[in-house]
């Protein structure tokens, strides 16, 4: 384990997943926005897309530093 605590990974596999975070991310994004167009009374599901894309989104900037 490295001094952040968590598992060294090579400069590839923090790219790799960085890359895959930053899908995931833009996913959510586009669903929630598209949610808060299209399902007005469906506030649970915009809110829990923004935060999955946030959260995501959050992973890859991590990710991206580390790399």
């Amino acid at each position: 384990m490295g001094s952040d605590g968590v598992i060294e990974l090579d400069q590839d596999c923090w790219v790799a997943f960085a890359k895959y975070n930053l899908l995931l991310a833009t996913v959510f994004g586009v669903l929630a926005v598209s949610a808060r167009a299209m399902l007005v009374d469906h506030v649970w599901l915009v809110v829990e897309n923004a935060v999955l894309a946030v959260l995501f989104g959050a992973v890859q900037t991590y990710a991206w530093l580390s790399s």
